[in-house]
């Protein structure tokens, strides 16, 4: 049996799209701030941003072994098709909601 995975993204963007939400990645930047000697201000630099479309469920409770998913954690689906860069650890998403979560 062959998997054709193309057909399986396109899928799932669809149902993201029509029944997920707008969701943006930020990624703290990784550039020391810049200063300026004349007004003797440091300004640091803006986490970057990545926009797409997901969707956030709960854990099953049998997937709780509060090692790897504690209590209250929840799961991110997004879009195969957005523009967006594989997450980190050190990221944050912020749904259209305007909640934000930690990665």
């Amino acid at each position: 049996m062959t998997i054709n995975y193309t057909e399986l993204a396109d899928t799932a963007d669809d149902l993201l799209t029509e029944f997920g939400q707008v969701v943006t990645l930020s990624r703290p930047s990784t550039s020391a701030p810049t200063y300026d000697p004349a007004t003797g201000v440091s300004t640091p630099v803006a986490p970057a941003t990545y926009a797409g479309r997901g969707a956030v469920f709960d854990y099953k409770q049998t997937d709780i072994n509060q090692t790897l998913v504690q209590a209250g954690d929840q799961r991110l689906y997004l879009s195969p098709e957005s523009p967006m860069v594989e997450p980190t650890t050190s990221d944050e998403v912020v749904l259209a909601n305007g909640r934000t979560y930690a990665v």
